[in-house]
């Protein structure tokens, strides 16, 4: 577990910036164009090979070298119609926000699909990454 702790405190600083992003830049629904691409982006630079899924969401799985059980590691990626009070420099100023913690979400997610794919010779069975938009209109 060690070696895990010292993975996600090297990358601490890159999740807040991956954060910050997807804050910055709130989508809402089921259309998520910029999401999905900042999204499929990081997942291609971790070594991943993601797929789309329904309008924006992004599915992705790392295979251990043992056979074993599939799981699921999921993530909401949509914001909410709500004007932000811009209180910090990267508050949205498009109309939407992630008061639901969305980007939050999506950046954990981010870095377990880092540090797994990092740790993939330790891995029994797979894990299934999925990004999903609009959860709460059950279109995602």
């Amino acid at each position: 577990m060690n070696k895990i702790m010292s993975q996600a405190k090297l990358i601490y600083d890159d999740l807040i910036t991956i954060r910050r992003t997807i804050h910055s830049n709130p989508e809402v629904g089921a259309k998520l164009p910029k999401t999905k691409a900042y999204v499929i982006d990081k997942l291609k630079e971790f070594g991943y090979e993601p797929q789309e899924i329904c309008e924006s969401g992004v599915v992705a799985t790392i295979s251990g070298k043992n056979p074993g059980k599939t799981f699921l590691l999921r993530a909401d990626m949509d914001a909410l119609p709500m004007e932000e009070t811009p209180n910090c420099e990267f508050a949205a100023k498009n109309g939407a926000m992630h008061s639901c913690g969305h980007d939050m979400h999506t950046a954990i997610l981010l870095g377990a699909a880092q540090i797994l794919k990092e740790n993939v010779d330790e891995l029994e069975g797979n894990v299934r990454l999925m990004f999903q938009p609009n959860e709460e209109a059950f279109l995602g």
